[in-house]
């Protein structure tokens, strides 16, 4: 397995994993806020908490993408995805702030971002050098699926 392939693999891992945490967080946060001071999460409520994840989201989100973009498939799709997944969530946090729309609106932002890292793997598995791994990425991603429901 090439080493190229498995360092790409490894940022939209990453990625999948950032992303996906940060949908739930912003989609069950509004739901389970009263109860987090009960179990000592009250960190979780902390705006600087939301702000950080998103920031991580978007380090690992540019690095994946961009790398990707530049040492791969040269499609620009995935990383307009993430931006757009990115800003909504941005745009969420800024405008939506309390509304109601708030988890739905995040939590698919949050699901777009992640959605953007799968479609990198994807695109990956294009060329003969990275196809194993990309493979072997998106069953971790999705364990239990057999392998003719990935393709």
């Amino acid at each position: 397995m090439p080493e190229r392939a498995l360092s790409i693999n490894r940022w939209d891992r990453a990625g999948m994993i950032a992303s996906s945490a940060c949908a739930v967080h912003c989609t069950l946060l509004p739901l389970v806020a009263a109860a987090l001071p009960l179990f000592g999460l009250r960190t979780l409520l902390d705006g600087r908490v939301e702000w950080m994840m998103l920031g991580v989201t978007a380090l690992i989100g540019l690095a994946g993408h961009i790398r990707a973009f530049r040492r791969d498939h040269r499609h620009v799709a995935p990383g307009l995805i993430f931006a757009a997944g990115f800003l909504l969530v941005c745009a969420t946090r800024l405008l939506f702030e309390g509304h109601w729309a708030e988890p739905i609106t995040a939590g698919a932002g949050g699901l777009l971002a992640a959605a953007s890292h799968w479609a990198n793997v994807r695109l990956c598995r294009c060329c003969a050098d990275c196809a194993p791994s990309a493979e072997a990425a998106l069953r971790l991603s999705a364990p239990g699926l057999p392998s003719s429901s990935i393709d």
